[in-house]
């Protein structure tokens, strides 16, 4: 039969255990406010942790066959279509057959764990019961974040927001979750009205400088120049950025002129269909190989074709939607070949005559000027490691034969061991790792071989595969396996409470990436939120 106090059944159950029965179960489910470890009960008893263990299970057994299955059904009939979190702290005024444990919370928390499935942790600072674990709720939020991150084009209002994150929290059953899981990404939903007209709509996700810049691109009624940009974004972060700006717009913006950015939004009332057809049609019946500029395909375009708002840059902007052609960079566009590999192909096997040609390892720039010359395609082309040629040092290119003091037998041994130990430790190599480990092979190594050129000659081979971070990891794993600098900065700027110098900040990122980091660090910081005070040379978060 049901009783009609939770409280006083359990007091009453508690009172028939044998003294040390009673306190082990008291100290383990936190009665006087914490909950005691099996190892500090059991040396405070004299007995194995085991012991401790056996004894808190037999307690519990008969606790919960007692009042544990009412306790589940209260608070299955508590959580059913719930639209607003269940508090601890409101848990009495919810049901009457729970009061008594206001100055018990830690108590009740660990019996509602131990005897139901459902679980108690804090949300901001209140406990809150429900039918996912901590873990979970941190998985929730994350997954929320990317599903919002896929749905930005959809120009989400913030009802439609959260109305989406009711429907990912109620699939994790946790619906009444759905506010506070709003509550918790809010600082990186960023919410702008388009041209600074209507309700705002969801256009970036995210607490970088990026996702700042978005917002202000979206409310812009025109296109504007980076400095005034960054200008805007100062005064959002309340510190100068403008070094940053220009770069990032790159990646999120479409160039109206000489360092102005806009979105497409902004374009002007152009027939663009038109014209991109009457452009093909110039580039396609040219050569084969024949770069074409912006300017020079404006002068052919007919009379028909010209208006006042069509410029190099908004033609630009208009062949971005091409099929048939290529932007090779700098307003400069190529016709797309039917077998897109073969120009990769043809250049790679140019590269690598350029470099055997010159009988000595050649610079980036070099090669490019030499390809110019020769064969007059585009200079941005990007050079890729092959099984001949690989990087000594950035940007300078040699022969895997003739240039990397390494036999055709050492460079086999050499990927043979990180293959070995990548597939053992099933996590990945940062650059800095790798002479380390060819040693410990015993892998004889010239004094001048480097990190960088073991790293090169890795990704000669397909079955290795170097990631951002400079992590070299095997080619059929989907990440690095290993904290990257740009997350562990993260990490540590999250969790500081106290301004920390640039060397501290480095020590503790040095602590999470398990190598010596040498790369400068001011711009992650910023990104992560943290401020520089000049003064004092040291570094706080952002006052919210």
């Amino acid at each position: 039969m049901e009783s009609k106090n939770f409280y006083n059944e359990l007091d009453n159950i508690i009172s028939t255990f044998p003294e040390r029965s009673r306190m082990i179960v008291e100290r383990r489910l936190g009665f006087n406010g914490v909950s005691d470890s099996l190892e500090s009960i059991g040396q405070d008893l004299s007995v194995t942790r085991e012991r401790v263990r056996q004894i808190e299970s037999s307690c519990l057994y008969t606790i919960n066959k007692s009042c544990g299955v009412v306790l589940a059904k209260r608070l299955k009939k508590l959580l059913n279509k719930r639209k607003n979190p269940l508090y601890m702290n409101d848990l009495e005024q919810e049901d009457e057959w729970l009061q008594g444990f206001l100055e018990r919370t830690v108590f009740l928390g660990q019996l509602i764990e131990k005897l139901t499935n459902y679980h108690v942790f804090a949300i901001n600072d209140n406990f809150v019961i429900t039918q996912i674990n901590r873990d979970q709720w941190t998985d929730l939020k994350a997954e929320t974040l990317v599903a919002l991150k896929e749905k930005e084009k959809e120009r989400l209002s913030p009802a439609k927001v959260k109305q989406f994150l009711r429907h990912l929290a109620s699939n994790q059953n946790a619906g009444e979750l759905s506010q506070l899981l709003y509550d918790s990404i809010e600082e990186k939903l960023h919410y702008a009205s388009p041209q600074g007209k209507g309700a705002k709509i969801l256009c970036s996700v995210g607490r970088g400088l990026s996702n700042i810049l978005t917002g202000l691109l979206v409310e812009a009624t025109e296109p504007l120049h980076y400095t005034e940009l960054a200008k805007r974004c100062s005064d959002v972060l309340g510190r100068h950025v403008e070094g940053y700006v220009h770069n990032s717009l790159k990646d999120l913006a479409y160039l109206y002129g000489r360092g102005i950015y806009g979105t497409l939004d902004h374009f002007p009332a152009i027939n663009k269909k038109e014209i991109l057809s009457a452009t093909e049609k110039i580039i396609t019946q040219g050569p084969p190989e024949r770069q074409w500029s912006c300017s020079e395909l404006l002068s052919k375009l007919k009379n028909k074709h010209k208006t006042n708002d069509l410029n190099k840059y908004t033609l630009n902007i208009i062949l971005s939607e091409s099929k048939k052609l290529k932007s090779v960079g700098r307003l400069m566009w190529i016709k797309k070949r039917k077998t897109g590999e073969v120009l990769r192909v043809d250049l790679q096997q140019t590269v690598t005559n350029v470099i055997r040609t010159a009988k000595h390892p050649i610079y980036t720039n070099d090669i490019k000027e030499f390809i110019l010359k020769q064969r007059g395609l585009d200079e941005y082309f990007t050079i890729l490691p092959t099984a001949e040629i690989a990087r000594i040092k950035p940007n300078l290119w040699g022969l895997v034969e003739r240039d990397f003091l390494l036999t055709k037998v050492e460079r086999q041994q050499m990927i043979g061991s990180f293959l070995k130990f990548l597939e053992k430790r099933q996590q990945g190599l940062h650059i800095s790792e790798l002479k380390n480990i060819l040693l410990k092979e015993n892998i004889s190594l010239p004094d001048v071989f480097t990190n960088y050129m073991a790293m090169s000659l890795a990704q000669t081979d397909s079955r290795l595969k170097v990631r951002r971070g400079q992590i070299l990891g095997l080619a059929t794993w989907k990440d690095g396996k290993r904290i990257t600098i740009r997350e562990a900065v993260e990490k540590v700027a999250e969790k500081l409470t106290v301004p920390m110098n640039m060397l501290e900040l480095r020590s503790e990122v040095e602590k999470i990436v398990k190598h010596e980091v040498k790369q400068p660090l001011h711009r992650l910081l910023e990104n992560a939120n943290l401020i520089r005070d000049e003064q004092l040379n040291t570094w706080h978060k952002q006052a919210m």
